[in-house]
Formats: C-alpha cells, sequence, structure tokens
C-alpha cells in the first residue's frame, strides 16, 4: 500500500465531486434569482469536464497551474481556490436570448437542480460507505 491511504484516490476525487456539485448548485441558484434580469446570461459549473481533469492515478488535478509573478501576489501553494471550468453557453446553443437579452430558462435549471441533487447525494453516499467500510475493517467487521 502507498503512502497515500488506503481510499486517498477515490475520496480525493469524491471531494472534488461534492465541491464541484456545489459550486453548480449556486450557479443554478444565480441563475434562476436573475430570472427577471435583463441581460443578464445564464452560466453553468462544467462538473463532467472538471472531473476528467482530474487524474485519477495521483488524486491532483493537471489543470492550469498558477505563478507568482509579483510579490504581493498569493503563493499558489497556499490559494485555496481551485479553477472551475464556467461556461455562459453549454456549447449546444440552447441558451435562446428573451428580448430582454436574459438567457435563463427556469424549465432547463430546475432540471438541472434535479440532476445535481442527486448526484451530489450519489457522491455523499458512497463517501459516507467508504468511511463505513473503513470502520469495519478497523472494528473487524464487530459493529
Amino acid at each position: 500500500m502507498g503512502s497515500g491511504g488506503i481510499f486517498n484516490q477515490t475520496i480525493t476525487f469524491l471531494e472534488r465531486s461534492l465541491d464541484l456539485r456545489s459550486s453548480k448548485h449556486s450557479a443554478i441558484v444565480s441563475n434562476v434569482a436573475n430570472i427577471d434580469t435583463p441581460n443578464y446570461k445564464a452560466f453553468d459549473v462544467m462538473v463532467e469536464d472538471e472531473l476528467k481533469k482530474l487524474d485519477r492515478s495521483t488524486g491532483m488535478g493537471n489543470g492550469v497551474r498558477m505563478e507568482t509573478t509579483q510579490a504581493g501576489h498569493i503563493e499558489p501553494q497556499r490559494n485555496p481556490i481551485r479553477l472551475t471550468t464556467v461556461r455562459s453557453d453549454d456549447g449546444n446553443g440552447r441558451h435562446v436570448e428573451r428580448r430582454d437579452g436574459n438567457t435563463v430558462d427556469l424549465d432547463r435549471e430546475m432540471a438541472g437542480m434535479a440532476e445535481n441533487s442527486l448526484m451530489y447525494s450519489l457522491s455523499a453516499q458512497i463517501v459516507a460507505k467508504k468511511f463505513q467500510s473503513l470502520r469495519n475493517i478497523i472494528q473487524g467487521g464487530n459493529k
């Protein structure tokens, strides 16, 4: 067994999935809150694209690397913000612009929220099962 731990790769992947699903939920809520705002462009967090970037073998992303170019910049290692792909267009042209320039579609947002909630719950359940299995191993199979 490597120094990464028993479930390191899986837990890291699921942690990132939960973070992204939470960000996607915030984006959907923002879109719905701005449904009547003229010229508001709906946006989406591209969860699947981000999860594909995650290198399952190391548990680390192979996305954009940050570096400081000036003395006043925050050190990249200490910066907890992870860069996430966000799009104002889903690539299929499905965002239909209304006369006021707003592109929020309530039906699409609600469907996206339902799917995102299910995927978040699934990821959380898998994490819980992993820890339950670890607990069973530690206790020697006795509950």
